[in-house]
């Protein structure tokens, strides 16, 4: 799929929308070829939709509000793992064919033996498992369409390509910190996780194909190739493991019925599983040759110029004197000292625009207050609640809060200071303004085009909290 260029420039939740209905929509067709048995890439292909379906939707689902339901994602999931088996089972049968000619003539009798019993292994299990996820699928899917296409496409006013950009920085970090387990000391089964991070960034790439000044195909590409490798690497491992648990189920085999006593299908199987064993060792070399050894940086690179490219494309729609944020490596000296006051906010869920409710504690007391977004900006200016009104809806905001030390500094500028996670930001709002030079050795970096740096996207990430944070407000 390739979205329109205009669609960037519209709201995120209309672009979200659209991409997950164009998604659900190649699902749904993939899912009706994969019950043509004449069909050799079916299974593949429904796979690959199921998987580019699910991981879309998690990324998006904090704009999609209540039309995604847990069960959808669930449900997507099972479908995505009842088909697990049989692909396993398909991939190992395609390798033994490949290397039977490498075997010595003994022992190619185990690889035949081997590539009947997988074949009526995958032959089962797509008759079974894998016809019931697709029924079930077809029959769940135009339900879910119906609600994401009702869902208000007006929740958002932050453009599309602008919270994209955010989602692939996001994403690509987590590319890196997967890569970087993966790589201390190389680990197969750990770059096995780096290769679906690796996914998960592709796909979100992959509907900005084709699309003018972007440069997204060849983002694609290199994330792709990366993919090819960590896969190929993952069926070697998954090979080992089955010639392994094959290898006991002929002996018993042998045992239920009553062989004679002689060296039988064992010899080929171990000749099999060297083999198999061999090819994850080179492949894992190789890995770590072109990817771990530098932390990435040849996928991450392009990827991460798209964001860019984004951005500038979403600068040009925004208001004229944006929010300055810039993260800090930690509280900068100059705001340790200053009056400060501390602010917890909690968003209600599947409520459009986005309302949440929030309290104040400082020198002047204890404030309570409502306030309503849309998209990126405040809808009017906070409106003062009671205790009572407070307390009924704060529960309802659970799993959903920041809790936040806020410092004001000559110049307009405000130190928030994340009280329930290790984050600290420096804030400035109305008029542009470079960080002042007494901020310079604690900037990290300029976020004020990350989405993933708003009050309301943190709320919706699980923080790690810190030991002084508090559960609940104090009242």
């Amino acid at each position: 799929m390739a979205i329109d260029p205009e669609l960037l420039d519209q709201s995120a939740s209309v672009g979200a929308r659209a991409v997950v209905l164009a998604l659900l929509t190649e699902a749904t067709d993939a899912a009706v070829r994969a019950g043509d048995a004449s069909d050799e890439e079916a299974l593949h292909d429904f796979r690959v939709a199921l998987r580019r379906l699910r991981s879309t939707l998690r990324a998006w689902r904090p704009t999609l509000g209540s039309s995604l339901r847990d069960r959808d994602l669930r449900r997507i999931r099972d479908a995505a793992r009842a088909t697990n088996a049989a692909r396993d089972a398909e991939v190992l049968e395609s390798w033994v064919s490949e290397v039977t000619e490498q075997l010595a003539g003994p022992h190619r009798h185990a690889a035949d033996w081997l590539t009947a019993r997988l074949e009526h292994r995958r032959r089962h299990l797509l008759g079974q498992g894998v016809a019931g996820s697709v029924e079930e699928f077809l029959h769940r899917a135009p339900r879910l369409a119906r609600r994401l296409a009702a869902e208000d496409p007006a929740v958002e006013s932050e453009p599309f390509g602008l919270s994209l950009a955010s989602l692939l920085r996001t994403q690509a970090e987590a590319l890196v910190e997967a890569l970087a387990l993966a790589s201390s000391p190389p680990d197969a089964a750990r770059v096995h996780r780096a290769r679906i991070e690796g996914k998960r960034l592709r796909y979100l790439l992959e509907p900005l194909r084709d699309t003018p000044g972007l440069e997204a195909n060849a983002a694609v590409k290199v994330l792709k190739r990366m993919q090819d490798a960590l896969g190929a690497l993952n069926d070697a491992r998954v090979a080992s493991a089955e010639l392994g648990s094959t290898r006991v189920e002929a002996a018993a085999e042998r045992v239920r019925g009553g062989a004679e006593v002689g060296p039988g299908l064992r010899p080929g199987l171990l000749a099999l599983e060297r083999l198999a064993h061999a090819r994850a060792a080179s492949l894992l070399a190789a890995v770590e040759r072109d990817y771990l050894a530098d932390g990435g940086s040849s996928v991450l690179g392009p990827a991460l110029a798209v964001a860019e490219a984004l951005d500038e494309r979403g600068r040009e729609h925004a208001p004229e004197h944006p929010t300055r944020r810039y993260l800090l490596s930690r509280m900068p000296q100059e705001a340790t000292s200053d009056e400060a006051i501390e602010m917890e906010m909690g968003w209600l869920p599947g409520v459009h625009p986005r309302e949440c409710f929030g309290v104040v504690r400082g020198p002047g007391g204890v404030k309570y207050f409502r306030r309503v977004h849309d998209g990126a900006r405040m809808r009017g200016p906070d409106q003062p609640v009671g205790p009572d009104a407070f307390e009924a809806y704060w529960p309802l905001t659970e799993g959903r809060r920041i809790h936040k030390r806020c410092r004001t500094l000559p110049g307009a500028w405000r130190i928030d200071e994340y009280l329930d996670r290790p984050l600290v930001l420096a804030v400035r709002e109305g008029t542009p303004s470079e960080a002042p030079a007494w901020l310079e050795p604690w900037v990290v970096r300029e976020v004020t085009g990350e989405r993933a740096y708003r009050d309301e996207s943190l709320a919706l990430r699980r923080p790690r909290r810190r030991p002084d944070a508090a559960s609940e407000p104090r009242t």
